[in-house]
């Protein structure tokens, strides 16, 4: 048992919030992590069911915890708000943030285009196309699941490592192609099986998805793509002028 001081001049509750948190940024309860539930935590500090309810209530508050209704309460991923200043790349946006950005590929390959895709792309539906599929995280934390679809005329892609790199610099260096603008479209999607594994959440998990046409200085598409977003740790900002 873990005893507060009855007599502190601090109340119960802020005592157990100040333990907790202290648990929280020495990583013996580390991102991701269940807590121990309202009755262990009575146990461990021998106080009272309101005491502990304050105590999750102001950490909930401060989106140091986040409570999972039917699961328990768990510790809160950090949140991210992507900056205005990055030109649309995930890598410089983690860099302004003084966070590490990180890229894995997952997949690369040749396939004949769906229908959707070939529709972005402005090409036929089964033409050959390239498809990327990478996980852009922070700090070692997964935030987005992304799937990048190119033509197959820019197939010097399937030749580059690309871990750890940004796209948009890719083909600003190998290929002297600038992206100009994006188009989004923005809506909530589910996770499935292959995106939860990927973004280490459960399949079902609500996500912002994006789906995101690239356009260069002379209008044309450069690349479509689709981002898995989980919003509880990265936010996307959107810049509208009003013209």
């Amino acid at each position: 048992m873990e005893k507060l001081e009855s007599n502190a001049l601090a109340p119960l509750y802020k005592q157990l919030y100040e333990s907790i948190l202290t648990k929280v940024k020495n990583e013996e309860y580390k991102v991701g992590d269940k807590i121990p539930s309202e009755e262990q935590l009575m146990g461990i500090y021998g106080v009272s069911r309101v005491t502990v309810r304050n105590a999750i209530k102001q950490l909930v508050d401060e989106n140091i915890l986040v409570k999972r209704h039917g699961k328990g309460t768990f510790v809160s991923m950090p949140a991210y708000v992507e900056s205005m200043m990055a030109g649309g790349s995930f890598t410089e946006s983690g860099l302004q943030m003084q966070k590490k950005p990180g890229t894995k590929v997952v997949s690369i390959e040749e396939k004949p285009a769906s229908g959707h895709v070939a529709k972005a792309l402005g090409i036929e539906k089964g033409m050959p196309i390239i498809a990327i599929e990478r996980i852009r995280s922070l700090d070692d934390i997964p935030a987005i699941f992304e799937i990048d679809y190119f033509r197959h005329d820019l197939d010097f892609m399937l030749e580059l490592n690309l871990t750890d790199e940004s796209l948009l610099d890719v083909l600003r260096t190998h290929g002297g192609l600038i992206a100009a603008y994006f188009d989004n479209i923005i809506e909530i999607s589910l996770a499935d099986e292959k995106i939860a594994a990927g973004l280490v959440i459960e399949e079902e998990e609500p996500l912002v998805k994006i789906h995101q046409t690239v356009i260069d200085n002379d209008n044309q598409i450069l690349y479509f793509n689709e981002q898995y977003i989980r919003s509880e740790m990265y936010k996307v900002a959107i810049r509208s002028y009003n013209k």
